[in-house]
Order: C-alpha cells, then structure tokens, then sequence
C-alpha cells in the first residue's frame, strides 16, 4: 500500500511539472525579424475587407503551407479590449497584419515573427548554459535567414499590391518609394 501512495505522490508531481511547463511556455515569446507600417491620410477602408482581399492576393500565388487566421490581440493589459489581426503561417514564422481606421486615415503595420519551438524554449530556460546550448543546437544557417527573408518579400509586396490597387481606385496617391521598405532586425539575436 505504501509503494501505491509513494507511486501516486510522485505522478502527482511530475503532472504539476509538466502543467506548469506547459503553462509557462504556452505563450511563447517571439522576435520580429522585420516590421513595417504605413499611414494613408483621407483614406476610409473596411479592416476585414483589407484582409479578405490580402488573403485571396496570398493565395492566388501558389505558395504551399501558408495557413490563414483572425486574431484578436490585446491593446495593452489582461484587461483591455481586442484588436482584430491577419495572422499569416509559414514554417517556423507567421506574420501579424494589422489593418485598421485611424482619425480620417487608415493604418497598415505588420510584424514577421520567429516563433521558437517548445524544445528551444526549454533548453534556453536551463540556468547558466542554456543561451549557449541553443546556440549550438539551433545553429543559424543562411537557409533560416533566406526563408525568412522569402516569407517577408512574398507577403510584403502582396500587401502592397493591394494596397496599390485599392488607392488607385479611390484617386490617393501611391507609397512613395523610401516609405515601402520594411524594418529589419536581428531575429535571431538570443
């Protein structure tokens, strides 16, 4: 009987620490490897139709294993309202596309994320050497670096394009050139 309870104490622990892992490494933390935003003065569009649009552009290029998703983010603590994005999947990175009316204009950003695996997340939580376990076991090749890059170019100019065909429409003026390009960062700085 004491080897039932022993038995049972220890699974009872090993759930709480799994639970707890999950729990703590459920909302991953994330790196922007590249953002971008832009303000269109006297321009009035629908947010879910600016998505809907860029979806079907996305689409329309053929690229296999993108996946598509709404969000709702929070505007600030556990308490604030939700802000409705286009949450965009491929590979190990996803974009977060935010569409939305801003005093008479309207507001495009988006956000290319590097999503870290549970594994990298875990090792790198290991006290004293596990940055530099991750290091060397996640090793940073120019094929990460171009796939991120193809991702970003791919989406980016698709945002673009509708952007472009929406404003022509509507007679404002186009992006200018210097305002197009994206901010990039170091993702993979750890």
């Amino acid at each position: 009987m004491g080897d039932i309870l022993f038995a049972l104490y220890v699974l009872f622990w090993i759930i709480i620490l799994v639970c707890t892992i999950y729990f703590y490494l459920k909302d991953k933390p994330s790196v922007a490897h590249s953002t971008w935003d832009h303000l269109i003065n006297d321009f009035s569009f629908s947010s879910k139709e600016f998505y809907t649009l860029l979806t079907k552009e996305l689409q329309s290029k053929g690229i296999t294993g993108v996946r598509f998703q709404r969000v709702a983010l929070k505007e600030g603590n556990i308490f604030s309202s939700r802000r409705e994005y286009l949450r965009i999947h491929w590979k190990e990175y996803h974009f977060d596309i935010c569409a939305a009316p801003f005093g008479k204009g309207f507001f495009l950003s988006w956000w290319l994320v590097y999503n870290f695996s549970y594994l990298e997340l875990f090792i790198s939580y290991i006290p004293f050497f596990g940055p530099w376990l991750v290091k060397k076991l996640f090793t940073i090749t120019f094929y990460k670096i171009d796939t991120a890059t193809m991702f970003m170019t791919f989406t980016h100019r698709s945002v673009l394009s509708v952007l472009d065909e929406l404003t022509v429409e509507e007679g404002v003026p186009l992006i200018r050139d210097d305002e197009r390009k994206p901010l990039l960062n170091n993702i993979f700085n750890r």
